[in-house]
């Protein structure tokens, strides 16, 4: 695959992954959209079914307070005297029945059939529950679904006077309800075009029964799609149209979830209009890539020209063809190769007339080589002339380096002379080879010896980083030699706090290490029960101090971060100050030193008293330990790379809210940069801290 053809794969795949990662992103966006416009949807629905039951309820309540302002009305309730109320709601206008203002009216009377004029009621109309609120003076409006798949909507009123209580029940038909509810003006919200978009509404119980709707036919297709049990919102093909369902749950006079509205609204034109513009952005969207695929195609078609052409080039001096001539005014980097291939072609004109004089050099230092060979076959014993003769008289092999040859000459012409020292030293050297081989095999083991040593030494020291996402760490370590007397360490307290340490043992080699591991044994202890810094190391002194024969110490920074509030306490006893990079950096100082405690080294002094600072870190504060093998480094010249070339390297890194990683990387750069393959005079390790709040 060619260079032009990969570039075009890598951004036609790039291209399609962002296609993808946007329609991805559109996607879940309608979701959510979807979710925002059915809930909605919903909420709309359930507070225009509210509004419908209360203009039903205010008509029926209307009709019941003329009702029970009548004493005749009263009268003929108490008396059960069907057709003197019969009578007196002709007079009043107010006779039940379809198409009449109530549907249904019913009188209740304790221990009595209930009388009821209009349709058939659904038995029973009230529960003994309704019944006690009417009997203490409340008023009961609502639906209630009774046999036979009855429903209506009911309003109780309690007449007035003495005697046997007694209830007086009007009714009217859900399919006014639904009437009323597809024909709101809520509901008909009007379009760009001005025109009324009408509900549809059904209402089934929960076990998906119909008991009204406002059509029938749109009933019939969109009621497979229903769960009467739940609150949906979809949009249904129905036919040549699109409709937006919206169902929720409704409750009876009693509280209690008793059926289900679904309601329809024709949507064609919104939902087509976006199917329209969803696939004119994706029509527009592949239009683009294909073509922006063909001009970038077509431009690195023209780009490579040149290439291609220093490619045949190359191909033709790599066979011999010094002839070849290239364009090469270009600026950019192709012409940039095409000069450097005319350049070649001069060099390869220029070998081969180099070649040549060689050749011609090559002949006379092998006529020289000729006549040494022949005054040492002269020298020789009658076998050895005889094999030099033979050897002068064979074809000379071809040499690559015209060097060699000459040097050949003067080796040949010394051989006499060499050979007889040679094998008066031979014996001496048997003999001292005989002392290398052993004093070689105890190196070896020495030296095995020492890598185990190194390997444990890394081993005891912390691998993995704490997996706390309010901190970042990043440790380096390199010994001067195959063990060192340098460690850091991290161990956790508790939940909320994480110790710190860096140290540094006086001396190197083995006595050193073993020196160190004792120190970070008996620190890592004794901070497992001593939470203070300052009496942590205090302790640590008194016990390395107590039997300290060999007089070594160690220079320890210990702190105890509380990763929850960012405060670092911490006790530097004789250690290298530690430097913080804030999150915000000053512009003249950019980088601080942390205070130091004014405490001495461990194992100098018993019962010393050592004091503790406090830090408080920020959110994107950085710390930077480090020993003196970074600031102690020295090059060919013997010149320190001190504390302001370490500044000098840190204030840059605070700048640009480096990661940990970065700033040890860096440093340790610098560093070497700085040595210039000078020996290592110290352990160098470094620890850098990034607490993220």
């Amino acid at each position: 695959m060619t260079l032009r053809l990969r570039i075009i794969t890598i951004v036609a795949a790039g291209l399609l992954l962002t296609t993808l990662a946007l329609l991805g992103f559109g996607w879940i966006r309608e979701q959510l959209q979807q979710e925002r416009i059915a809930t909605l949807a919903q909420q709309a629905q359930e507070s225009l079914w509210k509004q419908v039951l209360a203009a039903e309820e205010q008509y029926m309540d209307a009709a019941l307070d003329q009702l029970t302002a009548l004493p005749a009305i009263a009268s003929a309730a108490r008396s059960q005297d069907s057709k003197a109320l019969e009578k007196r709601l002709i007079a009043e206008n107010l006779v039940p029945g379809d198409g009449q203002l109530l549907q249904l009216l019913a009188v209740l009377r304790p221990g009595h059939e209930p009388m009821t004029l209009g349709q058939t009621a659904p038995i029973p109309l009230l529960d003994a529950g309704s019944l006690e609120q009417l009997f203490s003076g409340e008023d009961i409006n609502g639906l209630r679904l009774g046999s036979g798949n009855i429903a209506m909507l009911i309003s109780a009123r309690l007449v007035p006077g003495n005697g046997e209580p007694v209830v007086l029940v009007a009714g009217r038909s859900l399919s006014s309800a639904l009437q009323r509810f597809s024909q709101n003006k809520q509901a008909n919200q009007q379009n760009q075009n001005r025109q009324p978009s009408h509900l549809q509404a059904s209402l089934l119980d929960l076990r998906g029964t119909l008991l009204a709707t406002t059509h029938h036919e749109l009933w019939q297709a969109v009621a497979p799609l229903i769960s009467p049990r739940q609150q949906q919102y979809f949009q249904a093909p129905i036919g040549s149209k699109i409709y937006s369902v919206t169902s929720h749950q409704v409750r009876d006079l009693a509280g209690h979830e008793v059926a289900t509205l679904v309601t329809l609204k024709d949507d064609s034109s919104q939902i087509l209009a976006s199917l329209f513009l969803a696939r004119l952005a994706a029509g527009v969207t592949l239009f683009l890539i294909a073509l922006g695929l063909l001009g970038l195609s077509w431009y690195l078609r023209r780009s490579f020209e040149p290439l291609d052409q220093a490619i045949s080039a190359l191909q033709a001096l790599a066979k011999g063809d010094t002839s070849v001539q290239l364009n090469h005014q270009r600026n950019d980097e192709i012409g940039r190769i095409a000069k450097a291939v005319t350049h070649f072609r001069h060099s390869a004109q220029e070998l081969a007339r180099a070649r040549s004089q060689r050749e011609r050099v090559r002949r006379r230092q092998e006529q020289l080589i000729h006549q040494q060979l022949q005054q040492l076959a002269d020298a020789t014993d009658m076998t050895s002339r005889e094999e030099v003769l033979q050897l002068l008289q064979s074809d000379p092999a071809p040499q690559s380096d015209d060097g060699q040859l000459r040097q050949l000459a003067h080796v040949m012409s010394d051989l006499t002379r060499r050979i007889a020292e040679q094998h008066k030293s031979l014996s001496s050297m048997v003999v001292e080879l005989r002392e290398a081989l052993v004093s070689k095999t105890q190196l070896a083991g020495l030296q095995q010896e020492l890598q185990i040593a190194a390997e444990v030494q890394r081993s005891i020291l912390p691998q993995q980083m704490p997996a706390d996402a309010r901190l970042q760490l990043h440790c380096h370590i390199t010994p001067a030699r195959e063990v060192g007397g340098d460690f850091y360490d991290y161990f956790w307290l508790d939940k909320d706090h994480l110790g710190l340490v860096i140290a540094d043992v006086s001396g190197k080699g083995v006595p050193a290490a073993l020196f160190m591991a004792i120190t970070r044994t008996l620190l890592k202890s004794t901070a497992a029960f001593v939470m203070s810094p300052s009496s942590c190391i205090r302790r640590l002194n008194d016990l390395l101090a107590a039997e300290n024969e060999q007089m070594m110490f160690v220079t320890i920074f210990y702190g105890v971060l509380h990763l929850p509030s960012g405060q670092l306490r911490y006790v530097n006893a004789g250690h290298n100050a530690p430097y913080l990079l804030p999150a915000q950096p000053g512009d003249a100082e950019p980088v601080r030193t942390l205070a130091r405690t004014g405490g001495v080294a461990v194992a100098v002094s018993e019962e010393f008293v050592y004091q503790e600072a406090v830090l408080q870190l920020q959110a994107g504060d950085r710390l930077f330990l480090f020993t003196d093998g970074v600031t102690e480094a020295f090059n060919h010249q013997q010149q320190e790379y001190g504390d302001q070339r370490l500044l000098a390297t840190l204030n840059p890194l605070a700048a640009k809210q480096s990661s940990p990683e970065d700033i040890t990387l860096a440093v340790l750069q610098s560093v070497r940069a700085f040595e210039d393959g000078a020996p290592q005079a110290d352990d160098i390790t470094c620890v850098s801290l990034l607490y993220r709040g």
